[in-house]
């Protein structure tokens, strides 16, 4: 993951607003579909997402995820975000939510935990809701989920706000989740608007 500026954002963001490097082999179908079950996608999906983000894709026994596990999931990260990308910089939180490319690229030596830490920056989160999700698809122990999110955050470094990576707005975000170690987690994703 590219450190400058606009990379770095977008790296932070999606989930929220985190660009992700790529996809990874998914094939998102025109359709939200689950398993041969059609998915509706609820401009108040939101709503439907579980209020105890505790019971999401860490509690699913097999490799099957639904709409609402992959919801909550991205929840769990959105709200995780604050323990991540500030102090204590969670890299445990971290590990349990995140594996491939987005994990690597948090906690790899020089990576971006290390950059905040290197910089004394961090990021402060207000709002961080899932307004709706327009498409979910999972085959086997992948799945992609594309959720429409908003996300206020203040960035800052040595105390001082940086208003050039600070932002409010509703973005569209493409979330690529892989089943593994028992459990569900994101792989990668990126703003796709």
């Amino acid at each position: 993951m590219s450190l400058d500026s606009k990379d770095w954002r977008n790296a932070v963001i999606a989930g929220s607003l985190i660009g992700g490097s790529m996809l990874i082999g998914i094939v998102v179908t025109k359709g939200p579909k689950t398993a041969n079950q059609p998915v509706t996608s609820n401009s108040n999906s939101s709503s439907n997402l579980s209020s105890n983000s505790n019971s999401s894709a860490s509690s699913t026994p097999s490799s099957s995820i639904t709409q609402q596990e992959a919801g909550n999931l991205i929840s769990n990260w959105l709200q995780s975000k604050r323990q991540i990308f500030a102090s204590p910089f969670n890299r445990q939180l971290a590990a349990e939510l995140t594996t491939d490319v987005l994990y690597q690229d948090m906690t790899k030596p020089g990576g971006s935990i290390d950059w905040l830490i290197e910089n004394k920056a961090y990021y402060q989160f207000g709002v961080q809701k899932i307004e709706s999700i327009k498409q979910f698809s999972a085959n086997g122990n992948q799945a992609t989920i594309e959720v429409n999110l908003t996300e206020d955050l203040t960035f800052y470094v040595n105390g001082k706000v940086d208003q050039t990576q600070t932002d409010f707005s509703t973005k569209l975000v493409r979330y690529n989740l892989q089943f593994v170690e028992g459990r569900w987690k994101i792989s990668d994703y990126r703003s796709i608007n």
